[in-house]
């Protein structure tokens, strides 16, 4: 079963790969991202772009801290910008346009060197965004997107890409394990439409694939373990697995089917990196079965570089998506050191 589980995912690896590759004008991949168990421990830029942003003061909003992996990117985003000598201060957008607008407008009014922005919706944040432009300062997308305003560069990651992985996975899953039948609960988060997107193109690859999986509960768990775990809590109807389309949403799940002592039942994260989801994974956990993986660091490391090309002069490519991959307990020690 491992063995085949194995080679399922390699499968995947393949072609979560091809997708991120697929024109090298429109994407930029790495490897898969080497073990980090430090938060805040990066590699130090080399080379002619070591000094590039050495004092420039930098703006930065990200959607929302509350989110355990938004924190970890954070994290990476900061120990970054002091291995540039950047100055500046992730500020949380706290899955809010307005705050974010604000964020921007006390940026520009700061004098700030650059933007770099996780925007909430992609035209949301537009108006102030091209106040800032007007002012010269450059703009750099990371994570979500803009439309109808044109950054230096998005460093991102393919959002269906993201649910068809997981929906393969799940897929092959169900197969094997459940004789090609399963109820499943979706929990979304409305607020972010590259969260909506991941639910999306999952439930199409679900539909296109596999009859037998019954998506027959969806919930807004608003990136909140507390509101995912009260949307498990209440429902009355038997089902076979949750996914989620963010790692809060899937713990949340867990902490609701612990305590209703719904061991047979199974939680697939969309987008998830670092202690608390590799663990589980590792240590089997009888609940968390499989997660996307995402790298923060990968994130970080482009967006820098990015912007380091950009003071010095280099043309940037317009996307960035860093590669994904899918890890289970049979192969999550490719993406993480244990004690």
């Amino acid at each position: 079963m491992k063995k085949t589980a194995a080679l399922f995912l390699t499968i995947l690896m393949v072609l979560a790969m091809a997708a991120c590759t697929a024109s090298p004008a429109e994407t930029a991949t790495s490897a898969a991202p080497a073990a980090d168990e430090a938060a805040a421990t990066v590699a130090a830029p080399e080379g002619e772009l070591y000094n590039v942003l050495e004092g420039k003061k930098i703006g930065n909003t990200i959607c929302y801290k509350g989110d355990e992996w938004c924190a970890d990117l954070t994290n990476k985003m900061e120990a970054y910008a002091a291995q540039y000598g950047v100055v500046t201060t992730v500020e949380d957008g706290d899955l809010n346009v307005e705050t974010q607008n604000k964020q921007v407008e006390n940026m520009i009014a700061n004098k700030v060197d650059a933007i770099f922005i996780d925007p909430n919706t992609p035209t949301g944040i537009n108006e102030a965004l091209k106040k800032a432009q007007e002012a010269g300062i450059p703009i750099f997308a990371y994570d979500g997107y803009l439309e109808g305003l044109e950054a230096e560069t998005t460093i991102t990651w393919d959002q269906p890409m993201t649910g068809e992985l997981m929906a393969n996975y799940v897929i092959d899953y169900v197969n094997k394990n459940l004789n090609g039948q399963a109820k499943v609960v979706l929990l979304t988060l409305a607020a972010s439409p590259q969260c909506v997107t991941r639910g999306e193109r999952f439930v199409e690859v679900c539909a296109e694939k596999a009859p037998g999986i019954n998506i027959f509960n969806t919930q807004d768990c608003e990136g909140n373990r507390e509101k995912a775990a009260n949307a498990i809590t209440n429902i009355v109807e038997p089902f076979d697995l949750v996914v989620s389309v963010v790692d809060n949403g899937a713990w949340g799940a867990i902490s609701a089917i612990e305590a209703r002592g719904l061991t047979n039942v199974k939680v697939f994260s969309m987008g998830a990196f670092g202690a608390e989801p590799f663990n589980a994974l590792k240590a089997a956990h009888p609940n968390y079965q499989a997660c996307v993986v995402v790298a923060p660091e990968e994130i970080s490391k482009l967006l820098y570089e990015s912007a380091a090309k950009y003071f010095n002069g280099e043309k940037l490519e317009k996307t960035a998506n860093i590669t994904l991959y899918v890890a289970d307990s049979t192969n999550v020690d490719q993406f993480w050191t244990f004690d």
